[in-house]
Formats: C-alpha cells, sequence, structure tokens
C-alpha cells in the first residue's frame, strides 16, 4: 500500500489528523470543481469537520487513489490526485460524487471559450496532452477526445459521458494528468462548458481504467451548484 493510502485510511477511518503536519506542506493546496482549499491549517480543518468514516482503498497508483467511503447502503466513491516536493503534499486534486451541500463560487470570468458544437479543438484523432502525459496512456486519451471533442461516440460508450454531452452540449475535454502501473491507468481531466441555459460550467473529473471494471468520476453535486448561479453577462466584460 503506498504512502498516500496508508495516509488516507489513517485519516479518513482514523481521524489521526495529526499526521497533516508531516505529511503536507504547510502552503498544500486542495482542489474540487467548486474551488481550493488553502493551507495546511485549512485543509486540517476540514477533515476535522468530516469526521470519521469507514473507508476501502479500491485503487493504488501511488500519487493516485481510488476509494470507497461509508456503509454499502450510502456509499460514495472519490479519487484524490497529489503532487509532492521534497516528500510532503503541496497539491490535492480531489474529484468524489457524494452528494453534499456547498456554496457555489463567484461567477468565474470569461476566457473566451467557443459556443460551437464541437468546443475549441479539431476533430483530430490525436488529443493535445500536457508535458509529462505518460506514453502509456495515449491511445486511451486519444480515445477520449474522439468520442468528446470529436463527438465520435461510436468509438467510446458509456452512461457517464452520455449524460455529461447532454447537459454540457458545448463542452470541451481537456486532459490534465495521468499515471500508468500495475495494468491500470488513471487520467485526470477537465470539462469547460455550458449548461442549455447558459451558465458557464467548470468540472474535474477522473477516470481510471483496470481492463475490467472502469470507473469515472463526475462532481454532480458540483455542477448543480455551478447550475444554479446567475449566466454571465459576457457583453458587460471589458
Amino acid at each position: 500500500m503506498s504512502a498516500l493510502a496508508e495516509l488516507e485510511r489513517s485519516l479518513r477511518q482514523d481521524g489521526a489528523y495529526g499526521q497533516l503536519a508531516t505529511s503536507h506542506s504547510h502552503r498544500a493546496v486542495r482542489e474540487d470543481s467548486l474551488g481550493f482549499v488553502i493551507g495546511r491549517d485549512a485543509l486540517t480543518a476540514d477533515w476535522v469537520a468530516s469526521g470519521p468514516q469507514p473507508i476501502t482503498i479500491t485503487a493504488d497508483l501511488g500519487e493516485m487513489i481510488a476509494y470507497s467511503v461509508g456503509p454499502p447502503e450510502a456509499r460514495w466513491h472519490g479519487h484524490r490526485w497529489i503532487t509532492r516536493e521534497d516528500d510532503r503534499i503541496v497539491r490535492e486534486t480531489l474529484v468524489e460524487d457524494r452528494d453534499r451541500e456547498r456554496n457555489a463560487p463567484a461567477a468565474f470570468p470569461p476566457l473566451g471559450e467557443l459556443r460551437a458544437g464541437l468546443g475549441q479543438f479539431s476533430a483530430g484523432d490525436s488529443a493535445i496532452l500536457p508535458p509529462g502525459f505518460p506514453i502509456e496512456a495515449n491511445a486511451l486519451a486519444d480515445r477520449l477526445h474522439r468520442a468528446w471533442n470529436g463527438r465520435a461516440f461510436d468509438e467510446y460508450r458509456a452512461d457517464w459521458l452520455t449524460n455529461l454531452v447532454t447537459d454540457l452540449p458545448d463542452a470541451t475535454f481537456h486532459f490534465e494528468r495521468a499515471i500508468v502501473g500495475d495494468g491500470q491507468a488513471a487520467i485526470l481531466w477537465r470539462v469547460h462548458g455550458h449548461t442549455r441555459e447558459g451558465q458557464r460550467i467548470r468540472l474535474i473529473g477522473s477516470s481510471l481504467f483496470t481492463g475490467s471494471n472502469d470507473e469515472t468520476i463526475v462532481d454532480r453535486a458540483a455542477m448543480r451548484a455551478q447550475s444554479t448561479r446567475d449566466l454571465i453577462d459576457y457583453s458587460q466584460t471589458g
């Protein structure tokens, strides 16, 4: 079991919050689809507020873990990605499918994205990938790119993809990171787009490919929160 998996179990199940003093940098940041928790003290307070819960680690790729939390009748799932510096965690990206209430963040300023049906990217065969993206995950990323940005849904069929494209018809799919190991691959990605009513949506998603029981998690609670915001008036921006 990786250090991250052991830490998750200690924090989530045993309430050993004192471990954060050595596992995380004082400037550590956690991001999810609704915003940021900034600083180790704020992260500690967030863990304390959540309280101990039973957890099962379902996949462990070192700097990315998948897990399920809670009793069988009310179980939810999550993926946690981390970045370390000097053996301490400086950044977490968290994707969970649990229902929860959080205040929606302030409206994002416009960034100039297009509203065309295929979004900003062409429908080419190859995804635009960040530096350091492992070559072993390129084929998976290309398939997702063609399905989402190229709208070639016959090539990749999945309920989560069908649901997202129904809710966000103009969205574009951006790849951020991937980890490959032990016959598994995980891809961290983002979707930027608009609802049919016009609210701008930014979501983080995480896909785990095991060859038999693939799992994709999207924060639907964050999407609901963002979809209730007032529409952005693009004509009033300078």
